[in-house]
């Protein structure tokens, strides 16, 4: 089946300062998830405070802005125990088109255990075959450092 948009009739409007590129982002507009470091900065007042871990996702549209974020898992002071039908089941509610999953490590060391990139691979294998893809997997410590799951080499 094939789907058409119909072109909308033209409206005349005033001439803007600024065209939309040079603006300025408001407060309002989403946030853009397009490296780790943006990750870590999104979900950083969530995770840094916490002494337990939590995984978080953040629902992004066809342009990497956030449409939603959700809590997907709480753990306790050694883990938390997340499967990826729940991650997806996330992403497909908030309207994904792709996402970004992060979680924190409240011992310090931003580098991802062998759990952390197992549960990546096997989440991004179940959103590749659904069409929502993992964008990336970044965790942070309460120091602020942070560190891509992908990015270490260790998932893609």
């Amino acid at each position: 089946m094939r789907c058409f948009i119909a072109s909308r009739p033209k409206v005349r409007r005033p001439h803007a300062q600024h065209s939309p590129r040079s603006r300025a982002r408001s407060p309002s507009s989403p946030a853009l998830l397009r490296r780790p470091r943006d990750v870590a900065r999104f979900f950083h007042a969530t995770l840094t405070p916490l002494v337990h871990e939590e995984v978080w996702l953040a629902a992004l549209d066809a342009h990497d802005r956030v449409r939603g974020a959700r809590m997907v898992c709480r753990g306790g002071l050694l883990g938390g125990s997340v499967r990826a039908p729940d991650v997806l089941r996330a992403a497909i509610e908030l309207g994904a088109v792709a996402f970004v999953l992060a979680h924190n490590h409240p011992g310090g060391d931003p580098a991802p255990s062998d759990d952390d990139v197992e549960l990546t691979r096997e989440i991004e294998h179940a959103a590749h075959l659904i069409g929502v893809p993992l964008q990336d997997h970044v965790i942070l410590t309460p120091a602020g450092r942070f560190a891509s799951v992908f990015r270490a080499g260790s998932s893609r």
